[in-house]
């Protein structure tokens, strides 16, 4: 059995971020990403911040308490949190982008809950998830 896990959360920055402190931010993460074998990507816009993380559930859980120990953002509200079986975005150790206030809304807005299919009765993947997953192979 998978022992993979995904978690979305958004948050909102405690002061805007200059383009250098978001590259030390970025470096940071791919650096503790990559030693946990964590993946997934950051979005930031104009304060708002929208992460996806995936990874052994144990480690996301020591991953987001950091992020929620963090100052340099608050409000954070986590939109999805569940098991996966497997990887929605496996080859970024922290991807990041840079979306419209329009599409981090769409996103942040969407609906993060999995749904079953009303023919078959199996279990959806969530709204949430696919908008982020297009949004991302479109960038």
């Amino acid at each position: 059995m998978s022992d993979l896990h995904t978690l979305v959360y958004v948050s909102t920055a405690t002061r805007l971020m200059t383009e250098a402190e978001l590259e030390v931010l970025l470096l940071g993460a791919v650096e503790q990403n990559n030693k946990n074998n964590v993946t997934g990507v950051l979005l930031y816009n104009n304060g708002d911040f929208m992460q996806c993380l995936e990874g052994p559930e144990p480690i996301l859980r020591e991953t987001f308490r950091r992020i929620t120990d963090s100052r340099q953002h608050s409000g954070i509200i986590c939109l999805f949190d569940e098991k996966i079986s497997k990887r929605s975005f496996s080859d970024w150790h922290m991807g990041y982008a840079q979306p419209t206030k329009s599409q981090m809304l769409a996103l942040s807005s969407a609906l993060w809950e999995k749904t079953a299919d009303i023919f078959t009765g199996k279990e959806k993947e969530c709204e949430g998830l696919i908008l982020l997953k297009d949004f991302w192979g479109r960038r």
